[in-house]
């Protein structure tokens, strides 16, 4: 990729590739790389497709919903379209946005979205043979000494803490994304509505078998607390 560091970053004379997900307009990259990270302790590992977004549209702003053709998240790549390398088709994904900020005055032909879309590729034993892969994608699991039954699509706390249920001063919750190690799901932190983990502190993620846990559906909330505090 082009280095963006610069106040002439333009994209216009870059390999454009597309991705198409399920229930949403093609998503265009262009100056697209594709890379893989070395396997995790489980054997697995995921590749990312990352490029600039070049058919985004609105203020330009990273919270703005009209500049992302697909929400950050999970999402379900039906196909690709990238030059040179062979169609992805059927895999469950989970896509994430940076803005690193243009210049200004703006001399940007693009509205500098980095898209990174990331995947469960494959998984290897110690000698890089194959292993079946049956953990990505699902939705529950159950502890095997407990039995507890763990939703892998809701957002948690930890047990006794207060979910801050306020949009104007979010808190943070663990979620699970596709993460695992030795068999137990991997819970990451969260900040306030985001679709995709804090990239700084809790990154690395939790085994949800790290505590207890309350849903955020099922946890006292802080505005609660603060109203009472206030009342009384």
């Amino acid at each position: 990729m082009k280095d963006w560091n610069t106040p002439d970053h333009h994209i216009a004379d870059t390999d454009h590739g597309t991705l198409v997900f399920a229930g949403y307009l093609p998503m265009v990259l262009a100056d697209w790389q594709v890379t893989e990270n070395a396997p995790d302790t489980d054997g697995r590992i995921y590749a990312s497709i990352r490029g600039w977004l070049a058919n985004g549209a609105g203020s330009g702003r990273v919270d703005d919903p009209h500049t992302k053709p697909v929400p950050a998240g999970r999402a379900h790549l039906l196909h690709s379209e990238l030059r040179s390398r062979q169609p992805l088709t059927g895999l469950d994904v989970h896509i994430d946005y940076y803005n690193p900020g243009q210049p200004y005055p703006n001399t940007w032909d693009h509205p500098g979205y980095l898209v990174t879309v990331t995947w469960m590729d494959r998984r290897v034993d110690a000698a890089g043979h194959p292993v079946p892969e049956t953990e990505i994608g699902r939705t529950q699991w159950t502890h095997p000494d407990t039995g507890q039954v763990f939703d892998l699509t809701a957002a948690y706390v930890p047990a006794g803490e207060f979910y801050h249920d306020d949009p104007a001063h979010p808190g943070f919750t663990w979620q699970h994304f596709d993460h695992w190690s030795g068999g137990v799901p991997v819970l990451h932190l969260f900040h306030g509505a985001a679709k995709s983990p804090s990239h700084g502190f809790g990154s690395r993620g939790r085994l949800i078998t790290d505590g207890e846990w309350t849903t955020t559906a099922d946890a006292p909330r802080f505005s609660e607390r603060m109203a009472d505090a206030a009342s009384s």
